[in-house]
């Protein structure tokens, strides 16, 4: 059995201990130590007391290539451009022509002609935007759209294409949480995207990143991800150094009587900045132990009959 990689430090300070100065074998109603040996595994608890947050569903987050939308950006940028000059020069030249003639009625009509082809290029770009990145995009003001653009650019932005099953939490949602490694990068909801995902049956969202974390959303990645509900969730707030991986999963120790520590399964945990919000699995007042837990698991671990659940 192999301790997980957080736990290996205390490794040898459990083992150094004995087996016999433990108080007795592992079993389902969990680790008996005596005051001694807590004191040299360094064992802290701390009482958990109940919190909330609002409740999320779960959701799939795929980053999504920004060049394009980019490149979008710039054509839809030089059209306009291009259309405010034609459109002056349209009006420069039925001056003229009214002034005095300095200019034909056929060169007059050209340039109004090459206004309108030029102001309908910049409509068609426009409706492209909304077609290709949904109505939150389309309604970005120009200096909104450069704003974004500049982020983009420079990896503190992140632009993802968020999707549940048939679509469940998405109607009315603003906040979507993107997990990346230990944690989390909060999203705001720009709208609804205009790509569906046809596995999951929904049509999703687009979600703009921002922040540091940002730079970690490489294109193509996919992460889970949870979308914020208005609905309160209650639970307990975890603390990081007391929940040990195992076995692909996360566990904690509760204090189930004097000396007596067990082990219990963590359901459902959400990082957190300072730790992992947990709905399940751990009550308001349990004593977790929140130092000392990778000394008490190898110590769990070196007993007979220790259970490797």
């Amino acid at each position: 059995m192999t301790a997980p990689s957080h736990c290996r430090g205390d490794w040898a300070a459990a083992a150094m201990l004995g087996l016999a100065l433990l108080g007795g074998p592992a079993s389902a109603a969990g680790v008996r130590l005596s005051p001694a040996v807590q004191r040299e595994l360094g064992i802290a608890t701390q009482a958990m007391t109940l919190t909330h947050r609002a409740a999320e569903v779960d959701a799939f987050a795929k980053v999504l290539d920004p060049g394009p939308l980019v490149q979008l950006d710039s054509d839809l940028a030089t059209a306009e451009a291009a259309a405010a000059a034609s459109s002056a020069e349209a009006v420069r030249a039925r001056a003229l022509h009214a002034a005095d003639g300095g200019v034909s009625a056929k060169d007059t009509e050209a340039a109004a002609a090459q206004a309108r082809a030029d102001a309908l290029k910049v409509e068609i770009l426009r409706r492209r935007v909304g077609l290709e990145w949904g109505p939150g995009v389309a309604r970005m003001s120009a200096a909104a759209r450069g704003q974004l653009m500049r982020g983009l650019a420079a990896g503190k932005i992140a632009l993802v294409h968020v999707d549940t099953h048939n679509d469940e939490g998405q109607a009315g949602a603003r906040v979507v949480k993107v997990d990346i490694g230990d944690g989390s990068a909060t999203g705001v909801v720009l709208g609804p995207a205009r790509a569906a995902e046809p596995r999951l049956q929904s049509s999703g969202l687009i979600v703009e990143v921002t922040g540091p974390s940002a730079i970690l959303l490489s294109v193509g990645l996919t992460q889970s991800a949870h979308i914020e509900s208005r609905t309160a969730q209650a639970g307990v707030l975890v603390p990081r150094p007391a929940v040990i991986r195992f076995k692909g999963s996360d566990w904690v120790y509760v204090r189930a009587g004097p000396g007596v520590f067990e082990r219990r399964l963590l359901e459902n945990p959400v990082p957190q900045p300072d730790g992992f919000f947990v709905p399940k699995g751990v009550s308001p007042g349990d004593e977790v132990v929140s130092r000392g837990a990778g000394a008490l698991f190898t110590a769990e671990q070196s007993l007979p009959n220790s259970a490797a659940s």
